[in-house]
Formats: C-alpha cells, sequence, structure tokens
C-alpha cells in the first residue's frame, strides 16, 4: 500500500551547510486540510518534507476522475519524481505542516551532508517500495482484499502495538485509493465491523478486532473463509 512516513529529516543542524533562522522561518509552510500544495503540471521547484498532518497525492485521469495514488504523513518527502513539473497533485487531508526546500539546493545540502543524503535515499527507497506495493493490491486483489490490506497497513503505521487508529480521509478518498466506488467502501467497512472483525469508534477512528481474518483477507482468501478461521479459533 502506498502509505508513507518515516523519521522527521532533521534540516535545522548547526555548523557548515546548516539553514540559517530566515532560511527557517521562510521554509515552514502550514496548509489548512482540503488546501492544495501543488497541483499536477506546476513547475517542481521544491521537495517538501511533511513534519505533521495527512495530504494525498492523486492524479486526474482522462475521463476527469482522480486517482489518488497514495496518502503521505509526518516523514513523507513530497516531490521527489523526476522531471521539471509535478506528475501528482498533493491536497491537505489534515491541517499539515511542511518544510519546504529549494530542489536548487538539494545538491549543495547533501554534498555538505553525506547523513541527509543517505535519509534522502532510505526515504525515497521506501515510497518507491509503497508505490510498487499498490500496483499490486489495485489490479489484482478483490473488494473485500484491497479494504483488508488498507486497513491493515494503517493499522502497522499508525497503531503499531494495537489500539485505535485514525483513518482521517474521506470515503470516497479511500475508494479513489483501492479503485471502488464509494458506496462498496462504504458497505464493506459496515460489513467488517457486523463480522466483528473491526470496530468504527467514530467516522475516521478504527480498531482493529480480528487481525487474522483481515490478514487472511490481504493474503488472497475470500470473506467467507476468513469468517471459518475466526469460528474454529
Amino acid at each position: 500500500m502506498c502509505i508513507s512516513g518515516g523519521n522527521i529529516i532533521d534540516f535545522e543542524r548547526s555548523g557548515e551547510g546548516g539553514w540559517t533562522v530566515a532560511d527557517k522561518a521562510r521554509s515552514i509552510r502550514q496548509v489548512p486540510a482540503h488546501q492544495h500544495l501543488f497541483f499536477e503540471g506546476d513547475e517542481r521547484t521544491h521537495l517538501f518534507v511533511v513534519e505533521s498532518g495527512w495530504v494525498k497525492l492523486y492524479r486526474t485521469l482522462i475521463d476527469g476522475q482522480r486517482q489518488v495514488v497514495g496518502f503521505c504523513n509526518g516523514g513523507s518527502i513530497l516531490g521527489l519524481e523526476g522531471g521539471e513539473d509535478h506528475v501528482n497533485a498533493c491536497e491537505a487531508v489534515t491541517p499539515v505542516k511542511v518544510r519546504a526546500i529549494a530542489v536548487g539546493r538539494i545538491p549543495e545540502l547533501c554534498a555538505r551532508d553525506p547523513e541527509l543524503a543517505g535519509q534522502l535515499l532510505r526515504q525515497m527507497g521506501r515510497q518507491l517500495g509503497t508505490a510498487q506495493a499498490q500496483l499490486t493490491t489495485v489490479g489484482a486483489q478483490s473488494a473485500d482484499q484491497k479494504l483488508a490490506t488498507f486497513l491493515l497497513a494503517f493499522a502497522n503505521h499508525c497503531a503499531p502495538q494495537g489500539g485505535e487508529f485514525d483513518l482521517p480521509m474521506r470515503r470516497s478518498d479511500i475508494g479513489e485509493f483501492l479503485g471502488l466506488r464509494l458506496e462498496t467502501v462504504s458497505r464493506k467497512l459496515s460489513d467488517f465491523q457486523r463480522r466483528k472483525w473491526v470496530r468504527m469508534i467514530s467516522l475516521y477512528r478504527f480498531r482493529v478486532l480480528d487481525r487474522a481474518a483481515l490478514e487472511g483477507l490481504a493474503e488472497g482468501g475470500e470473506a467467507d473463509e476468513a469468517m471459518a478461521v475466526r469460528a474454529a479459533g
């Protein structure tokens, strides 16, 4: 699943190559929920490090529909794609704080700080891996399997020790990400709750109740098989 985050990259190191106070003040941007950081086709002048909040990346298809290609939170780097223009649009799902770094400064910063260069490469690798996993998910899985994989990815990312976690995006965003209709997402979430696989504590807050059932679906099983595993247990 293309859900990415990581350790916040520190661009505030002191010493040679560090940023001045004025640089830091200019680099921070606050983006309200549902506002865009950039649009598809905009000139790629900056990279953006997400410091807090969630964003979605999407593309507009030929027929005018949107395809959400990923969700990113703190630690993600936006604008890494090659070329002179952004290939995706980026919209804030929640209020977001980002740090903007001029693309032209990246070679200088990396040359002065090899550790920073390593962090950038590792984050690029993580985001590439999640994007490749998404290609398999959307193309090969059923609606139940897609949603189970999505819920597990968020649970593992946001609550690795178990417990409650937030799905801050709209149901329509989930549908555009998984290639499902809005009505299908809503119906399947209600079905998962009825089967006691998840609990919807509120519209945006969830808890996984039966991880084994969701994992069985994510690995290619069917809903009835997951119910049989629960009954056997």
